[in-house]
């Protein structure tokens, strides 16, 4: 519509490809809201042509599951398997699984493992919670000291779902602090600002308690919102991929994302430009490059 054109034009000062608007437009229009500045910017890819077909490998089925091995690519000798204790049955895991809210409650845990005292100088990230204005009393602070919620940075495991439960019905603060970190891996962190959005998401995917059910879940979330993620929460996807020694399904990330914007070919090339450095890092090689697609709704081949 000439509304939809005219908001597009107004979008030179947006930095991600996230929701254009409720705009009230037809069911199943995919919207999102670009910087054009960038996309007028994309350079051709060095990405290998090959005529579309639904199985072009011999014994190759892309129908079967994400996970089903492509012939001929991988990724080498997998990483030195990280291990863990389970929260619940106390055994010695590869990939613990997330502590779930109330799922239980781990007693042996005290206030310095969930929390920390830090100098209100100190650097603040994006997630971090600091909590101030009261004293707990197990843990006393200093005026010059704030209190900080352990495992909020990238690469950490996430706060302990047992602090809250703890002290959010007695301190204001940590309640405030669980409703900030409810939407985390979540449907609900659609209503994020995008630098939260963002935040969020690559906290998840670099979350070493994350698992292959966890990190199929989170990618499900993502592909179901009307949005394309930013090459940094498409970077962190393929982290995880790499951490799980999941090769296939960083081939399912990009035909999920090229399927999702058959009309915006420009927007992926973008996007594969963006990203190009981390997946010749990873070894990752696009489905175009293997000859492989999904045809939308069974149309036949993408247009590019």
């Amino acid at each position: 519509s000439n509304e939809y054109k005219s908001y597009l034009s107004e979008c030179k000062d947006m930095s991600c490809l996230r929701h254009i608007c409720r705009l009230g437009l037809r069911p199943g229009l995919v919207t999102v809201r670009c910087k054009s500045d960038a996309l007028a910017t994309v350079k051709p890819t060095d990405v290998r042509r090959i005529v579309d077909e639904l199985n072009p490998i011999p014994n190759y089925d892309y129908k079967v599951t994400e996970s089903y091995p492509v012939p001929g690519v991988d990724f080498g000798p997998p990483p030195t398997a990280q291990t863990g204790v389970h929260a619940i049955t106390g055994e010695t895991v590869r990939f613990p699984y997330f502590t779930k809210p109330d799922a239980h409650m781990d007693l042996s845990l005290t206030l310095k493992d969930m929390v920390e005292v830090i100098d209100k100088n100190s650097e603040k990230g994006p997630l971090d919670m600091w909590l101030d204005g009261f004293q707990f009393d197990d843990l006393p602070k200093k005026e010059s000291e704030v209190y900080r919620i352990r495992g909020t940075q990238v690469g950490e495991r996430g706060p302990f779902w047992e602090f809250f439960q703890l002290y959010k019905n007695e301190y204001p603060a940590v309640e405030k602090a669980h409703s900030f970190w409810r939407p985390y891996a979540t449907v609900m962190t659609e209503t994020l600002s995008e630098e939260l959005f963002d935040a969020m998401w690559i906290h998840f995917f670099h979350n070493p308690l994350l698992d292959s059910y966890e990190l199929k879940r989170g990618l499900n979330i993502i592909y179901d919102l009307d949005m394309v993620p930013e090459p940094a929460v498409l970077e962190a996807m393929f982290r995880a991929c790499r951490r799980l020694n999941d090769y296939p399904l960083t081939i399912r990330i990009l035909e999920g994302i090229k399927n999702k914007i058959p009309k915006d070919p420009a927007i992926y090339q973008w996007l594969l430009q963006e990203v190009q450095p981390v997946m010749e890092e990873l070894g990752i090689v696009t489905p175009d490059e293997l000859g492989l697609h999904i045809a939308p709704d069974g149309k036949g081949p993408l247009p590019y």
